[in-house]
């Protein structure tokens, strides 16, 4: 799943996207759990090649997060990346619940909130 080439990350993270646009939140925290334990550095994800419009910028908004809170920055790719035409609900029930679709909008992960990626505050965080 995870992996390191020369001192670079690599882009290993396909199934932690997958996960994400299919909303399997599970398997995404346990990816992003794996990938803390292996100390993967965040600042030095490559961009994945060949990933539609969707995936992409999901992958750019998560790695940007992820290196946010490493302390870090993202890598320089992950900013030529635009919002989706529409948002994306990574969590499903904030489609349906009015409460929640609204902490999402309003307070969900900024990486994630500016292309319209919507997902909670905590989202991809340990419990």
């Amino acid at each position: 799943m995870l992996s390191k080439t020369s001192g670079k990350a690599t882009v290993e993270i396909l199934d932690l996207i997958d996960a994400l646009v299919a909303r399997e939140a599970l398997a995404a925290r346990q990816w992003i759990a794996d990938a803390s334990r292996s100390g993967w550095d965040w600042s030095e994800v490559e961009q994945p090649p060949r990933l539609d419009p969707q995936r992409l910028a999901v992958a750019a908004a998560v790695v940007e997060l992820m290196a946010q809170r490493q302390g870090r920055l993202a890598p320089a790719w992950t900013s030529a990346v635009p919002a989706l035409p529409a948002p994306l609900f990574l969590v499903r029930a904030a489609e349906s619940l009015p409460r929640l679709r609204r902490l999402c909008e309003e307070e969900g992960p900024e990486p994630l909130r500016r292309r319209r990626i919507l997902a909670p505050p905590d989202f991809l965080t340990a419990a």
